[in-house]
């Protein structure tokens, strides 16, 4: 699987500023769903840490 860069320390896949999910979802945040600047994306993939290290209880 290809590196994917991510400095979202609150995601539960993040570590050393890598995403280690086996998959993951991106998808526009307009209502067009047209994008022309990755700004217009959001990773869909997003476990809060907090709330995985809840679950796992």
């Amino acid at each position: 699987m290809p590196r994917i860069k991510c400095s979202v320390d609150a995601c539960f896949y993040q570590e050393g500023n890598e995403c280690k999910a086996s998959s993951i979802q991106i998808r526009p945040t307009t209502m067009e769903h047209m994008t022309t600047v990755s700004d217009d994306t959001a990773c869909g993939t997003f476990v809060p840490r907090h709330v995985a290290a809840m679950q796992q209880k």
